[in-house]
């Protein structure tokens, strides 16, 4: 129990950190007037929905393969 505990909040941190990079990212090209603001927000939502998927699904295939 312990261990699945700390599988998902070790998924959460990760996939946090992942998705603040990729906002700094974002937004940095944005601010250089690279990509406009509507592919910025559709980036950074489609990042931010990828991010949770993976935080719910790391720790699944970890335990299935323990």
């Amino acid at each position: 129990m312990d261990l699945l505990i700390v599988l998902v909040i070790g998924s959460f941190v990760l996939s946090g950190l992942m998705l603040l990079t990729i906002i700094k990212a974002v937004f940095s090209a944005y601010q250089k007037q690279t990509i406009s603001m509507s592919k910025a927000i559709t980036l950074t939502l489609g990042m931010a929905a990828f991010s949770i998927v993976l935080a719910g699904v790391l720790p699944y295939v970890y335990l299935q393969f323990m």
